[in-house]
């Protein structure tokens, strides 16, 4: 009997939803069953309380029965009690399995970000990621914890309360159907328009929490440059066309909602009137008109509970939509099935005819043939988007070469598995990125279960051991976001030491010391040419500093690479 009052849209959203969270749910089904039988009780008793009233008034008031009075209410007590109990539990466990969707949804965006490649981030606004896990989610959270006392519990009644009124009076039961036409019209107008407005608003707000996010990690440039104003014109750009295309969205939905409400408050004068006409024509009873009414009312009720959860679902299916968007990205370079691990590094680092393309309209690489043998001190210069880095990422196996191969001791860096490659490089950034947790853990995430003393005797030879020493808290001091709390020169000790802690046969260097002044990068090269001591070293670089510690260099141009000097046979 749901059907009639749910427009095609209605539908559709809702089937986004359902297929969305299906696969959710399916792993639950121990706590979905204990509610399922919850909601059967709290629904038969819901039903049962309004048909009481035609007994209570027919067989007790109007027969002046106290023992059917006292009988009815007696029952309907204890039955109260009952129920109590059943929903506390109902709410419970719907609290706690909307809980657990929602983490689960949260763990699968996470998980599936991991695997994106490195360029979907370059492309991708960082608020665009951020909205699908706040205000997307925040939306679904809705519907799945409403969709029990707001859609599932409602329906049922409702479909119980139809059969009721035609066991009560079939004329009246007539009448009431017209509730179906009438509730139909505003939201099928309607629904259209607020699916439209609220895909919409998704984009826009992603929009404006990019422009949130760039604001924050600008502040330094912001007030260098007295940028206060322009910043906040450019945020109201974004926020202006938000709080319009929100206000439609909001007031459709509304009056989607406004619609039934009072469609149902018209239909009710109808049914008092011809009711009436029946009590005094005899052809019902006081007791089943009020009943009637009572039914008919709880009907009207879960009918508004419906018309409130569906403009909900329209969002939440906009919403999915977007966090679907998300989980269709391809995953970036996956491993081989059944690809071996790649054996630590004795002999050299090959490219043998490699072309590499980010978009594919270009080529960053042609044809680039390289060797370097272990051991070697190695650095990579050229102008800004020469393929310094993708030298580097190709390496790192963060993309694979569109021709030619990457090998390491003859081994095709594709036909190994990518973690027993990255357990034996140590990689160390421009930007020496340090996570909002301690030192201590921030350098064991360059080795997993590194003991303490590990971790200091990376520090020992990072040359950092005595500053972190030195602070009140030591090792367990917190880097602070973006390991903002230290130095530049003292990030980038932390970041050498997450990288010596891997004990890895690589160290690779980019731009590792742009950023420093002269001192500070000639010690923290200094640092680094003692550390390089039986491993392989690489580093794309444009300070002289850095070539003066190289073997050898190679000059990137066009893609290809020419030796400035020969390295040893």
């Amino acid at each position: 009997m749901l059907a009639p009052d749910v427009t095609e849209e209605d539908e559709s959203a809702l089937r986004t939803v359902f297929r969305f969270l299906r696969p959710c749910y399916r792993e639950h089904r121990r706590p979905l069953l204990l509610l399922g039988l919850c909601v059967v009780a709290e629904t038969s008793y819901n039903v049962a309380f309004p048909l009481s009233l035609k007994y209570l008034i027919d067989d007790a008031l109007m027969s002046e029965n106290r023992s059917a009075l006292v009988w009815i209410l007696a029952v309907l007590g204890a039955l109260a009690v009952v129920i109590a109990a059943v929903t506390t539990l109902m709410e419970f466990l719907n609290a706690k399995l909307a809980a657990t969707v929602v983490t689960d949804i949260r763990h699968r965006l996470f998980a599936h970000m991991q695997t994106l490649p490195l360029g979907f981030y370059s492309g991708t606004s960082s608020g665009e990621v951020i909205s699908r896990f706040s205000t997307d989610l925040s939306e679904v959270e809705e519907t799945v914890r409403n969709w029990m006392g707001l859609a599932l519990i409602p329906a049922l009644e409702i479909l119980s309360a139809t059969v009721l009124l035609f066991c009560l009076s079939w004329q009246l039961a007539l009448t009431a159907l017209l509730i179906w036409p009438l509730t139909l019209i505003g939201p099928k107008l309607l629904s259209v328009p607020t699916v439209a407005a609220t895909y919409k608003k998704k984009g826009l707000e992603a929009a404006t929490l990019a422009v949130v996010e760039e604001n924050a990690s600008a502040q330094p440039v912001i007030r260098a440059f007295g940028l206060h104003g322009i910043a906040h014109i450019w945020f109201q750009k974004r926020s202006l066309p938000l709080a319009e295309t929100s206000a439609r969205a909001n007031f459709l939905a509304a009056m989607a909602e406004r619609s039934v409400t009072t469609a149902v408050l018209l239909l009710h004068l109808l049914i008092l009137g011809f009711g009436a006409w029946l009590a005094f024509g005899k052809q019902i009873t006081i007791g089943t008109l009020v009943t009637f009414e009572s039914v008919f009312w709880e009907l009207s009720y879960n009918i508004g509970f419906i018309g409130e959860f569906l403009p909900g679902v329209m969002e939440s299916a906009g919403a999915i939509e977007h966090m679907e968007e998300l989980l269709e990205e391809e995953s970036g370079v996956d491993d081989k099935a059944c690809a071996p691990d790649l054996p630590r590094m004795t002999r050299e680092i090959r490219f043998d005819d490699v072309c590499f393309s980010y978009m594919g309209d270009r080529l960053q690489l042609r044809k680039l043939n390289l060797r370097i043998p272990h051991g070697a001190k190695v650095g990579i210069v050229g102008p800004s988007g020469s393929g310094k880095s993708t030298v580097l990422n190709l390496i790192l196996r963060l993309y694979d070469p569109a021709s030619g191969r990457v090998a390491i001791d003859d081994y095709d860096l594709r036909d190994v598995t990518r973690g027993s490659l990255r357990e034996q490089i140590g990689v160390v950034f421009q930007e020496s990125f340090l996570f909002n947790t301690s030192i201590r853990e921030n350098i064991r995430l360059g080795k997993q279960g590194a003991s303490d003393a590990e971790v200091e005797a990376a520090a020992r030879a990072a040359e950092i051991h005595d500053f972190i020493e030195s602070l009140p808290q030591g090792y367990d001091t917190n880097a602070g976001e973006r390991g903002g709390l230290m130095s530049g020169g003292q990030r980038q000790r932390i970041a050498i030491a997450r990288a010596i802690i891997r004990n890895p046969a690589i160290l690779i260097l980019d731009e590792a010391t742009s950023a420093l002044d002269p001192a500070m990068e000639n010690a923290i090269l200094a640092t680094l040419d003692r550390l390089a001591a039986g491993r392989t070293m690489i580093f794309a670089t444009h300070r002289a500093a850095c070539l003066e510690h190289a073997d050898t260099v190679f000059e990137l141009k066009n893609g290809k690479v020419a030796p400035k000097c020969s390295l040893p046979a």
